[in-house]
């Protein structure tokens, strides 16, 4: 219901910016996310699917604030005793990008910003919950087919570290992405 909420916020505050006239851009992008930890990789595996929803609201010409959602869910077997074990991991980020032309249809990005990851496990009978404050960075590409429309490639790194329980979990790590977007 969390997840759903907060789509829904980002889309009015979307549709509220492009009934404004103002110059803004919303990017839905599917991501593989290949994780920090090495527990959790152990658990759920090497990479996984992380869509990822951002707007950005441009202050100037090349410069814009952005937000965004993103979310992992997965389940997996626990490595020695073979049980089952689930995990959802949430990241809200917010942050500052550069986008700029490298020919008329072709733009690139750079984007830098904090990220607070929430994190929920279950297994062996065991739930653990929390969140962790970290940043990130993502630079791409963008392509315009047909204006507003545009399509993205892209990279990024999701840092952040927690000790629980005497152990670092690191929810997060290396993403590649393609990614669909409109401008207004």
């Amino acid at each position: 219901m969390k997840k759903a909420l907060t789509i829904l916020f980002v889309l009015t505050v979307a549709a509220g910016w492009a009934q404004a006239g103002e110059s803004f851009h919303i990017r839905f992008t599917g991501n593989l996310l290949m994780p920090a930890d090495s527990g959790y990789k152990d658990v759920y595996g090497k990479s996984l699917f992380y869509p990822e929803l951002k707007a950005g609201y441009a202050l100037s010409a090349d410069f814009y604030v952005w937000a965004g959602y993103g979310f992992v869910n997965k389940k997996g077997e626990t490595p020695v005793l073979k049980l089952e074990a689930e995990s959802t991991q949430s990241f809200v980020s917010l942050g500052l990008g550069y986008g700029g032309p490298v020919s008329d249809a072709l733009g690139c990005f750079v984007e830098l910003g904090l990220v607070n990851a929430y994190y929920k496990e279950e297994a062996m009978g065991e739930k653990e919950s929390g969140s962790v404050l970290g940043f990130r960075a993502d630079l791409g590409l963008t392509y315009t087919v047909a204006s507003p429309l545009f399509i993205s490639l892209e990279a990024g790194y999701i840092s952040t570290s927690k000790k629980v329980n005497s152990v670092t979990i690191k929810p997060g790590g290396l993403k590649l992405g393609l990614g669909l977007g409109l401008k207004f």
